[in-house]
């Protein structure tokens, strides 16, 4: 199952907005849009403004809901933080996504600071962290934003299998495959290496990993490895200190921030 088949669809880009030549912007359908205006096709005046009203209470509910809420899981959950939505940005075209600097803190939030913060409290905590491991809803929309972000960089990423009975597996051990798009990696990768690229990539290794998305980092991990020791395939070279960065965020102990150098992650109790 192509996790991107089933999520984006193309659209027309947005009047004055930037496009890529023959790239088509990603649009995320929202179901609860759909169902409302197909619950009111034909609907009675009167009936039609009872649903108005209904909507108005649940939105109301849906603002209590989340007001205790991080913002992150707030975003996530749909809440629009300082102009922007889940939904927004997962329809940007790839010029927007290399061009802005202010919104991967949001969609791959971890637990440092960063200076280019969209919002002021977009880092991982404790309670938040517990939240994405234990909510499939939210992980399922952090693929969205992951599959975007991998159509970006020139990958293709599919689920091959979420059959949790196999062999006894788990969740967790569901088949995964990230490989590079033979039509569309060369010239992505002509973009993103060698450029704040790089501390994205590691960002979105480390964010996976705390939310409880192990599989998907370790196979992002083991595409960009491959990539790093083949040299073949791609215009550019990935740097050892890049790849070292990579590697950290991979493997470290999570308490560990890959910034941190070997000397003092070994005073903190790990490598």
């Amino acid at each position: 199952m192509d996790l991107t088949e089933l999520s984006l669809e193309p659209v027309e880009p947005r009047k004055g907005e930037q496009s890529d030549s023959n790239e088509p912007v990603n649009h995320l359908n929202v179901a609860a849009i759909r169902d409302f205006e197909q619950s009111n096709r034909g609907a009675t005046e009167e009936g039609t403004d009872q649903t108005i009203e209904d909507i108005s209470q649940a939105n109301l509910q849906t603002k209590k809901d989340l007001a205790g809420l991080s913002p992150v899981l707030r975003f996530y959950k749909g809440d629009n933080i300082q102009g922007r939505t889940l939904e927004e940005i997962l329809e940007w075209s790839d010029s927007k996504l290399e061009y802005t600097h202010d919104f991967i803190q949001m969609l791959f939030p971890i637990p440092e600071r960063s200076n280019f913060m969209l919002h002021p409290a977009a880092t991982l905590d404790e309670q938040t962290i517990e939240t994405f491991r234990n909510d499939p809803e939210l992980q399922t929309s952090m693929r969205m934003a992951l599959a975007r972000m991998l159509r970006f960089f020139g990958f293709d990423y599919q689920i091959v299998s979420l059959d949790p009975g196999t062999e006894g597996a788990t969740a967790s051990q569901r088949l995964v495959q990230i490989v590079p798009n033979p039509e569309t990696f060369p010239r992505a990768a002509r973009n993103w290496m060698n450029s704040h690229n790089d501390l994205r990539i590691t960002r979105i290794i480390r964010c996976l990993r705390c939310c409880g998305m192990e599989t998907e980092a370790r196979e992002f991990y083991r595409a960009l490895r491959h990539l790093h020791t083949s040299r073949t395939g791609h215009p550019r070279r990935i740097s050892d200190r890049t790849f070292m960065y990579w590697t950290r965020a991979a493997k470290r102990d999570l308490r560990i921030p890959p910034d941190m150098s070997d000397a003092e992650a070994e005073r903190f109790g790990g490598t």
